[in-house]
């Protein structure tokens, strides 16, 4: 870069007066809200919050766009997220999220997955340039000379870490103060395809196709990553005015339009056609069509999620979307679109490309599955799901989809289920062995304290069945329980 474009670059960084310029690195010495707040604005939707415990992701739950600022003065909640945490770059909302379960007192029950993203603050790449020979420096200094070539927009944000994130703010063009709606699906479809072009254009210094998706997070600044060592810090360069650089969706199709490419919008496959034979269960049929319908989705998403098909799984996951195909008995014309879709983006080294017609070569070849097909545990084993992966292609509690088995950590082995009767003689057991340590200790057995030697045991019992149970092995409770007065408003004694 010469000194005449690296002074016209900080005429463009910095505000009117020169002398303070606003390109500083800020480097949090606990986590900090700053970087959350600044991309959502207060909105209501819901930030989902995780973190890393070894190799053990963990969804902990989600917080109030407009509760973001304070949400790191508490000190329970700022040792917890001291570490490798991360906050979602877009915001969700879905009815029904107080029935999960979280994690961390005070948040709200996790929700993060595509269909739920309510709000989009912004377009972002996540650089790793140390797969590239390059430091957190010299990706800035890389992004920077492709900004002073015309390449890209001034970004809104850098945040640093191991890597680099570079990320362009959203706002609406009729409320500039808010994020981008995600509504309609059009601007979800014209946001996927930014965020391709940016990926595209940073490809060379590292960028990673699999942050294209909305459900994406990035590390809060202020955390450690345990990888460096070091705090994630972020800078927020400004105009010659002091503003931040934000945009318009149609601004940054504007300036990107070189770079983008078409995208095939998802047709949907035929509805299912009425049984044959009417003796058969309608509610069966839809259910394997459902199922069909669930796995031709989630190939496409994950396909989108890692911008495009790499090296290993081309083949694979042709196979799988043929064997889709069949199941659902598509047309001809109905193939070769999401065919066409599934080579979008592929990775096609030199002399090993896959076209159309070995898609459709492999879709000829492709049995139609006369079963229930291949289970979810084989298909992640095949196209390597990562954790992260699978939380977002599961989309709700009903229609899970497991990691590969290489990213699970060792389970403990699954305890034998005891009936009811064996399990009700092996408390009473337990009870008799209880009463006779009391007794002959001098104390007389009660109930509440029974209850508490079980408990102790991990066995948990109710008190009725307690008391039942000791009257059961001859040791009655010595202490007299009185039951609600039933219908004739006599008490029962145990």
């Amino acid at each position: 870069m010469t000194l005449q474009a690296a002074g016209e670059l900080m005429d463009r960084l910095n505000v009117a007066n020169l002398s303070q310029p606003v390109v500083a690195v800020r480097r949090p010495r606990s986590p900090s809200a700053v970087v959350p707040d600044f991309l959502h604005r207060g909105t209501d939707g819901y930030v989902p919050l995780s973190r890393k415990v070894g190799e053990e992701w963990q969804e902990l739950g989600s917080v109030p766009a407009a509760q973001l600022r304070g949400l790191f003065t508490d000190e329970v909640m700022a040792a917890a997220m001291e570490s490798d945490s991360y906050f979602g770059l877009h915001s969700m909302y879905a009815s029904g999220r107080y029935k999960g379960r979280h994690q961390l007192a005070g948040l709200l029950p996790p929700l993060r997955n595509v269909q739920s993203v309510r709000w989009l603050t912004c377009c972002g790449v996540d650089l790793d340039s140390y797969n590239v020979g390059l430091d957190v420096h010299g990706a800035m200094a890389a992004v920077m000379r492709l900004v002073d070539s015309g390449a890209l927009p001034p970004p809104s944000l850098f945040t640093m870490s191991r890597g680099l994130w570079v990320i362009w703010r959203l706002h609406d063009r009729e409320r500039p103060g808010e994020p981008l709606r995600s509504y309609p699906d059009s601007v979800v479809s014209r946001w996927t395809k930014l965020q391709k072009a940016f990926s595209a254009v940073c490809s060379s210094i590292g960028s990673d196709s699999s942050v294209c998706h909305a459900a994406t997070v990035t590390r809060i600044p202020g955390s450690v990553n345990t990888k460096s060592g070091r705090r994630v810090a972020y800078m927020l360069p400004a105009d010659i005015h002091g503003q931040p650089f934000s945009y318009a969706l149609d601004e940054l199709e504007s300036f990107m339009r070189p770079h983008l490419k078409p995208v095939v919008d998802v047709v949907a496959l035929p509805a299912p056609k009425a049984p044959a034979n009417p003796q058969l269960s309608k509610r069966g049929k839809q259910g394997w069509r459902k199922r069909w319908h669930h796995m031709n989705a989630r190939l496409s998403k994950l396909r989108d999620m890692r911008g495009g098909w790499k090296v290993g799984h081309r083949n694979v996951a042709l196979f799988y979307a043929s064997m889709t195909l069949k199941a659902l008995m598509a047309d001809e014309k109905e193939v070769r679109r999401v065919l066409a879709q599934h080579l979008e983006g592929m990775a096609q080294p030199a002399g090993d490309r896959l076209t159309l017609e070995h898609a459709l070569r492999t879709y000829r070849s492709c049995a139609k599955p006369h079963t229930g097909g291949p289970n979810h545990q084989t298909v992640a084993d095949a196209l390597d799901v990562t954790v992260e992966e699978s939380a977002i292609l599961s989309a709700d509690k009903r229609h899970l989809f497991p990691p590969a088995l290489r990213f699970r950590m060792e389970e403990l082995p699954t305890m034998p289920k005891l009936s009811r009767k064996e399990a009700t003689e092996r408390r009473r057991e337990a009870v008799r062995e209880i009463c006779d340590r009391l007794t002959a200790a001098g104390v007389q057995p009660t109930g509440p304290d029974v209850e508490a030697h079980l408990l102790a045991q991990g066995i948990p019992a109710a008190r009725k069945s307690v008391l039942a149970d000791m009257v059961n092995v001859g040791c009655p409770s010595a202490r007299v329980h009185r039951s609600k007065p039933e219908g004739d408003g006599q008490t029962r004694l145990f």
